[in-house]
């Protein structure tokens, strides 16, 4: 044959569109298409030339090109399509295999390539002839010369719909295909892997087509083809071909064509190997298979392209997802380290999120074998924790519950390796995600909440939970805020409920463990826990009442009460109890009795309500009813009944009436009626007519007996005034019971209700005396007295209220009592119930009148007669004093009780007198004398009062105690209230002045008050209690503050007194002009003083010994020579014109001038600088300086004397008429800036030692002057002056 010339395809063209004629083969003018080049192309002569063999390969590559160009002209392409579709299918395929045998690469790329185009222009026809004469040629024979064909027909599958439908023989190219794939070259593995996994997913496997696959041996197709890709996938370092490798096993392993070879079911193998047989179904026939595929996905997982890892992992992931047993799989896989490089895969993802989930994914499977994989997932946990602040990031991530999963199996079981660090990193993770959740800010799955409480609770359970410094507080968040998204929404979140519950209980318990340096730490942990169960654990349990919520929540709350009630500190379980027990707890408990009639929820009810009984009443109460709640009905109804029955006969019916009357003693502390009151009334009293107060002789029956007389006192007394009927019988029984029996009133706590019903009987008063006594022996021993275990405590308060109500017996009983005591008892004794009584003072000062009434007053005055030591006298010492001070004049009106005590106590003073004595039990007795005195100024006491001042051995002492203070000089300055000598000297200065009060109002008329004017060298004792007054000007000037103002207040009340007796009697002043002149020196230099109190007193004297001119003539001249008073009257024009006139201090310094000016301008003739220094222009000024805020009566006073003196001009009274108007107006209207406060009600203070005694009598001295200078009384004193301004202005018109 000769070799051809030259390719001719016979393409004519004669520059014009000619009808087709016949090529010069001969061949038919049909198969002549046109270009639209106005040429012609013959595809007879095209198909033969690619069909022959012997064809140069030149020649065929030019047809190929030749065809490729006309296939994209559309004048070609449209015959081509609808006349000879099929007719170059077949020619390229034999020109594909001829390049093949060529082995000319570029010619079977061209001819590939114009397949592909031929397919994609054409369509159908010319696409399945391809696919079938393609899959005919790659069926049969070794495929290593066709790779183009094998990526050709790939391409055709992936390009062309339903494409598998044209293979002829799918089975056979399925089958050659896996033995092919034994060829060393990537490139063609690759292909065949492709074409393999586009007939998988085109439905073209032999496990496609079961029925027509001619018995092929599934099982060993199957083992083939994954041992073959597998060793693909292992020994390839192309990234293409694993992708193809791995997509191929992932299309397979979804049609479960592996699982036969993976799972070990030997019945599912046609073919194996006899030992095979003979395996057990734990060992698969094929693990090393298994190995190999362990291995093959290593170096994919290690691959940098992250869609080979992803598809490993997924391909990995798949298998793990069989249903059947795949358990030595895992263990396969985890013992050849696919583990680690998925950990690896995790670490280096930089949280690509795809690879993250499909990591994840591997690793929860792998998870499932946790006794192999714990060792794996402890190494590579640290790779978790990054993982983990990820996905908690993003809502619902999908791999979310899936991470915290594995971070609980690794705390679970392996928690020895975490760090410190990593413990409190996930602690602080989890708790943003709680926190995030609970503001709404973050949702979350249940699977998700529920692990994030497990692995805290793992986290508080591993031995190094109590080093970690944070871990307290995030718990204490994590706590509040899982219990706040749950608890309150536990309808919608029914299976989280638990969870957070769970976790509460489990913080509870961390704060309880450890020593106890590490429980003071976490001291707020527990706080918190607590607060959460005094908020939302009893809410939820006040509406499971109502809305029958689960039994399970409810038993877990329960379970954290109690672990609270019995295991936190005294303190916190007292106010728990407390709590619990107020808010209703003992009808709520009958609640979930009655709504889980179970008696798992009985036996948790009752043992809660008995630590609450033990902590509330203490002497574990609560132990009766841990006893008996086996038999305790559940119905308060039924409860009430047993209490009414007979229970002589039996033990267990006892022990339930025991347990009953604590439960019904404890409900009246928090006002909780379990029945009503008649009904509860009832049964306790039939309890006592059938029982008669005895009690199992396993109970202590003082004990129960004590609760019974409270229970019983306290429901007659909340009957009291009601119709309630009561049985006298029952009342006799118990009260025959109560003289008979041993019982203890201090046992227990006690209700206010029930102990004033106990102290209103009289009948009981015997009985009681006995247990006051106890009660005075305990109180003096502890000052309180504490029941053991109870939150209450029975303190003297109590007994203190009971005294002052007045609606008691109790201040007689005790006032009985001691004088009882006094007769029979120990000095103890009376001293503890003296003590009790002044303390009950201390507390309620208003007490008083009710101990006075009682003959207090001749019980303590016998104390004085007998030989007790100094302790009780000092005690009844402060006791009388307190009541002198706290009494009224209607307490002390019995003056023959208090005369016989001022004897006792004069007689005992002076029986221990000691002119410089600072005994402070005499303190206390000046302090009494003081009082009485005091009282005696109202015209009550008045005997004792004289018995007092003129005792002799006390006017004595106050004459030595003056003079030595005088003589001390300038030096006494140094002796304030702080030393001895000071303080018992201010003492008595203030029995001295209260000795000139009383004496004005109990012998004024016997009293020649200018005889303490006389002059120190007539020295002569007064026969009264007093002091002269230039005694008490000595005192003034060189004595220390306190002094200076109780001598400046006696030497006022002296010169008040001689005042009024001169203008009474109009007698002459009996002292020398030089006497008063000292007087007034004294008196001027302290008028200046910076204490207010000491100026005011001082000033007041002043001008009235000013006002003294009418009785003769020495005064006069005193007072007009004064330089003093005329530096006072310009200090005070100053001050007049200067701003600032509403200053207190100025108010002070105004009142004080102003008295002073007015004496000096009565004066029959008035001092000429006193006429110079009120000139008109100064009193211009002050009228300018003056507002309607800032006027007083003693301003008004000074303008009236100034106008009556004719110091004012016509102008001067228009404006003050004016200003004085707008005054009175603002007072009437109530507007005026010194708006009248609220009076407050006197503090009740009584005194607790000798130095409290001085400080109230010094209160008292200072409240004499403020006592009448009201808001009210100065606004009616500014009225009246106004109004007398306004009628001296009208006359003088």
């Amino acid at each position: 044959a000769k070799p051809p010339q030259s390719p001719s395809l016979h393409m004519e063209s004669d520059g014009e569109h000619s009808p087709p004629h016949a090529c010069g083969a001969g061949h038919r003018a049909s198969h002549s298409l046109p270009t639209s080049a106005g040429g012609s192309v013959c595809v007879s002569c095209a198909a033969a030339l690619l069909s022959s063999a012997s064809a140069p390969s030149h020649h065929v590559s030019h047809v190929l090109a030749s065809l490729s160009l006309a296939l994209a002209d559309p004048a070609f392409l449209a015959p081509l399509r609808a006349a000879h579709p099929r007719l170059l299918a077949v020619p390229l395929v034999e020109a594909l295999a001829g390049a093949a045998a060529r082995r000319d690469a570029a010619l079977a790329t061209q001819a590939s390539d114009l397949a592909a185009d031929l397919a994609s222009a054409v369509g159908p026809p010319a696409a399945s002839e391809l696919v079938a004469r393609l899959a005919h040629v790659l069926s049969s024979g070794s495929l290593v010369k066709h790779f183009h064909m094998l990526h050709c027909l790939g391409f055709l599958l992936n390009s062309i719909k339903g494409a598998s439908a044209y293979i002829g023989d799918a089975v056979s190219l399925f089958l050659n295909l896996v033995n092919n794939l034994r060829l060393p070259s990537d490139e063609i593995r690759g292909e065949i892997l492709f074409m393999l996994y586009k007939l998988s997913l085109l439905n073209a496997t032999p496990w496609d087509n079961i029925c027509d696959n001619d018995n092929v041996d599934l099982s060993a197709v199957g083992k083939s083809l994954l041992q073959l890709s597998l060793e693909v996938l292992l020994k390839t370092q192309n990234d293409a071909v694993r992708l193809n490798c791995i997509a191929l096993l992932l299309a397979l392993a979804k049609k479960e064509a592996f699982d036969i070879l993976l799972l070990g079911d030997l019945s599912l193998i046609k073919s194996v190997e006899e030992e095979e047989s003979t395996q057990t179904d734990d060992v698969p026939p094929n693990a090393s298979i298994i190995v190999l595929f362990a291995d093959a996905v290593k170096g994919s997982l290690l691959s940098t392209n992250l869609e080979v890892q992803t598809g490993t992992l997924d391909l990995i992931f798949h298998f793990l997802s069989s249903d059947a047993n795949i358990c030595v799989v895992l263990q396969t896989l985890v013992d050849e380290n696919v583990a680690d490089y998925v950990f690896e895969v995790l670490r280096l993802s930089g949280n690509n999120d795809p690879l993250v989930i499909s990591s994840i994914q591997v690793l929860s499977l792998l998870a499932t074998s946790e006794e192999m994989f714990k060792e794996k997932l402890a190494i590579g946990f640290s790779t978790l924790l990054p993982v983990l602040h990820y996905v908690t990031e993003i809502p619902f991530h999908p791999v979310q519950s899936q991470v915290l999963r594995l971070v609980w199996i690794c705390i679970a079981n392996c928690s020895g390796i975490l760090s410190l660090s990593q413990e409190e990193q996930i602690a602080c993770t989890l708790t943003l995600i709680l926190r995030r959740n609970d503001s709404g800010e973050l949702g979350m799955c249940s699977e998700t909440f529920a692990l994030v409480c497990s692995i805290l609770i793992e986290i508080m359970r591993s031995p190094s939970a109590h080093d970690i410094q944070k871990l307290p507080s995030l718990i204490e968040e994590a706590s509040k805020h899982a219990i706040s998204s749950t608890l309150p929404h536990a309808y919608d979140s029914a299976f989280l409920v638990p969870h957070s519950l769970r976790l509460l209980k489990e913080a509870l318990i961390f704060c309880l463990e450890g020593n106890t340096d590490k429980i003071s730490v976490k001291k707020d942990l527990e706080d918190s826990v607590i607060e959460i169960c005094g908020t939302y654990l009893l809410h939820w349990l006040e509406t499971a009442v109502v809305d029958g919520n689960d039994d399970e929540t409810l038993g877990e709350i329960l379970q954290i009460f109690h672990i609270i009630l019995s295991s936190t500190c005294h303190n916190k379980q007292l106010k728990f109890a407390e709590m619990l027990a107020s808010s209703s707890w003992f009808s709520l408990s009958f609640g979930f009795m009655g709504l889980f009639p179970t008696d798992h929820v009985k036996s948790v009810v009752y043992l809660i309500t008995s630590s609450i009984v033990d902590k509330i009443l203490g002497c574990k109460y609560g132990e009766t009813i841990r006893d008996a709640y086996v038999y305790l009905p559940s119905d308060p109804t039924e409860l009430v009944y047993l209490l009414g029955q007979c229970s002589s006969e039996d033990f267990n019916l006892a022990s339930c009436q025991c347990a009953i009357l604590v439960i019904l003693y404890a409900c009246s502390f928090y006002n909780e009626r379990l029945v009503a009151d008649s009904q509860l009334l009832s049964s306790v009293e039939q309890y006592i007519l059938l029982n008669g107060g005895k009690f199992p002789y396993e109970i202590a029956g003082s004990v129960m007996l004590t609760l019974l007389v409270h229970l019983y006192a306290f429901v007659r007394g909340i009957s009291f005034g009601c119709t309630i009927q009561h049985s006298p019988e029952a009342e006799r029984t118990l009260f025959h019971v109560m003289a008979c029996k041993e019982w203890d009133l201090l046992f227990i706590r006690v209700h206010p209700i029930a102990l004033k019903w106990l102290f209103q009987k009289v009948e009981l008063l015997e009985p009681l005396s006995f247990q006051m006594l106890n009660f005075c022996r305990t109180f003096c021993e502890d000052r309180t007295v504490v029941l053991l275990n109870s939150s209450q405590l029975v303190d003297i308060k109590m007994v203190a209220e009971l005294v002052f109500s007045g609606e008691t017996s109790l201040s007689s009983l005790l006032v009985s009592l001691l004088n009882q005591i006094i007769k029979d008892g120990t000095e103890d004794e009376v001293f503890s119930v003296v003590n009790v009584i002044a303390e009950i003072l201390v507390i309620s000062p208003c007490s008083s009148s009710h101990f006075t009434s009682s003959g207090v007053i001749d019980a303590v005055g016998s104390i004085y007669c007998s030989p007790y030591s100094s302790r009780i006298k000092t005690v009844c010492s402060l006791l009388i004093f307190n009541i002198l001070y706290s009494a009224s004049a209607m307490t002390v009106y019995w003056e023959d009780e208090w005369l016989a005590l001022t004897m006792k106590l004069l007689e005992y003073f002076n029986s221990s007198l000691d002119y410089t004595s600072s005994d402070q039990e005499q303190k206390i007795l000046i302090g009494i004398f003081c009082l009485i005195l005091h009282h005696s100024a109202s015209k009550v006491l008045i005997e004792p009062a004289k018995a007092i001042i003129l005792n002799k051995p006390l006017v004595s002492l106050t004459d030595g105690i003056i003079q030595e203070a005088c003589a001390k000089g300038p030096s006494l300055l140094q002796y304030n209230q702080e030393t001895d000598f000071g303080g018992f000297m201010i003492l008595i200065l203030q029995l001295v002045f209260f000795s000139l009060r009383s004496l004005h109002a109990i012998l004024d008329p016997s009293i020649d008050w200018q005889e303490f004017l006389q002059h120190s060298d007539n020295t002569q004792f007064f026969s009264v209690v007093g002091i002269p007054c230039h005694d008490l000007c000595r005192l003034m000037h060189f004595g220390p503050y306190p002094v200076k103002l109780i001598a400046s207040q006696c030497l006022l009340e002296l010169l008040t007194r001689i005042s009024d007796q001169r203008s009474y009697l109009n007698a002459e002043l009996r002292c020398s002009a030089q006497y008063m002149k000292s007087i007034i020196a004294v008196i001027e230099g302290l008028v200046l003083s910076q204490d207010s109190r000491v100026a005011e007193n001082c000033g007041s004297c002043l001008s009235m010994i000013l006002g003294w001119e009418k009785f003769g003539s020495q005064e006069n001249m005193v007072g007009r020579e004064s330089k003093w008073s005329r530096l006072i009257m310009e200090e005070f024009a100053v001050a007049l014109t200067a701003p600032g006139l509403t200053s207190k201090s100025f108010s002070n310094q105004q009142k004080i001038a102003s008295n002073i000016a007015v004496s000096l301008l009565k004066l029959s003739q008035v001092p000429e600088w006193l006429t110079s220094l009120f000139d008109s222009s100064l009193i211009s000024g002050v009228v300018g300086n003056l507002s309607a805020r800032n006027v007083t009566a003693d301003i008004v006073k000074l303008f009236s004397e100034l106008m009556t003196k004719k110091y004012l001009t016509q102008e001067h009274v228009v404006s003050l008429h004016n200003l004085f108007q707008v005054c009175r107006r603002q007072v009437y209207e109530g507007s005026c800036s010194k708006s009248e406060l609220s009076e407050q009600k006197a503090e009740e203070t009584v005194a607790m030692s000798p130095d409290e005694v001085c400080a109230l009598l010094f209160g008292i001295v200072l409240n004499q002057r403020t006592a009448s200078c009201t808001l009210q009384m100065e606004q009616q004193n500014l009225l009246r002056e106004i109004d007398l301004f306004f009628q001296e202005s009208s006359q003088g018109e």
